[in-house]
């Protein structure tokens, strides 16, 4: 059977009735069948509820003359025993002195099921585009922006879970789930502190203490290189990945510039401080405590020794 003819003919008969005041097509329907309209509650969920709700809705109609402006729809084979007709239609119609003028352009989708040998409407779901809604646009307008802000919803909370609110860096639980899949030749850690990061606070305020922080989260960034990982560890401290960094040289040299870029900083920022570091190589059985904890140990020698300095070990 070609159900996309007879979809047409079950509105075409639905229109015919609704001008005559009476429906005679409720034959296919199943009676187990379920119907969602275009009103907010219009939910039916067997045939005897919909005869209800149209034979009351036909009373109140009045005069109106019904007609088709447009219609199309497009047959998806389920099985020998299912078939989905989804399409749209456009429904004119003018009570008989205008005061009343209808122009519905609608969507709907019906599923046909044979029961007793014969195809019977098992759902139909009919909706009203959003007038937003896009030429060729599946969904309504309205559920696509909702989709679309669902969507930046887990991203902004995808955000702030991996990354430190205050400087934007990924946080210590992200550089661990990176650190897994890193290639660890030649790669090394550092461990960034800023000296005397207390004093900060307590003369200048902790706002102060934050602009100090962001500004060394953003000189950290510039210094290394791109594919290189910066890190907030926590408060005043931060850690740095560098994939094939290769050498001690190299290491010392990325000490080096990070120093001298923070002398730089200690002209512009009265309450600049400095900073100590602490680096090691990462070994290829190094899980990321054991080489922080290396790195961390190289800090500590660092601030030992007078501070604003780097360490290795």
């Amino acid at each position: 059977m070609d159900l996309c003819q007879r979809t047409k003919e079950i509105w075409a008969a639905y229109l015919a009735n609704c001008n005559t005041g009476t429906f005679d097509g409720l034959t296919s329907f199943a009676p187990d069948c379920s119907i969602i309209g275009t009103g907010k509650h219009e939910l039916y969920r067997d045939l005897e509820q919909f005869s209800r709700a149209m034979q009351a809705d036909l009373a109140d109609r009045g005069s109106i003359r019904f007609h088709f402006r447009d219609f199309w729809c497009t047959e998806q084979v389920v099985d020998a025993q299912c078939s989905l007709v989804y399409g749209g239609l456009c429904i004119l119609g003018e009570s008989e002195d205008s005061s009343v003028r209808v122009n519905m352009d609608s969507r709907f989708t019906i599923l046909y099921k044979k029961v007793d040998g014969k195809w019977k409407i098992l759902h139909l779901h009919q909706s009203i585009p959003n007038p937003e809604q896009m030429e060729g646009e599946y969904y309504p307008r309205t559920l696509t922006q909702q989709i679309e802000r669902s969507q930046e919803t887990i991203e902004y909370l995808t955000r702030l879970a991996q990354r430190d609110s205050l400087t934007g860096l990924i946080n210590f639980s992200t550089l661990q789930s990176f650190y897994t899949d890193l290639d660890k030749h030649g790669a090394w850690i550092f461990v960034v502190d800023m000296d005397d990061f207390k004093a900060i606070n307590d003369t200048h305020g902790h706002l102060a203490g934050n602009h100090m922080l962001k500004r060394l989260s953003e000189l950290l960034v510039s210094t290394v290189r791109s594919h290189d990982l910066v890190c907030r560890m926590g408060g005043d401290e931060f850690v740095l990945v560098c994939c094939g960094l290769g050498s001690e040289q190299n290491a010392q040299d990325l000490m080096r510039r990070l120093l001298a870029r923070t002398a730089e900083v200690s002209g512009e920022e009265p309450a600049w401080t400095g900073i100590s570091i602490g680096g090691t190589p990462i070994h290829s059985d190094d899980c990321l405590e054991s080489a922080f904890k290396r790195a961390d140990r190289a800090l500590y020698q660092a601030k030992a020794q007078g501070k604003n300095r780097g360490s290795i070990l």
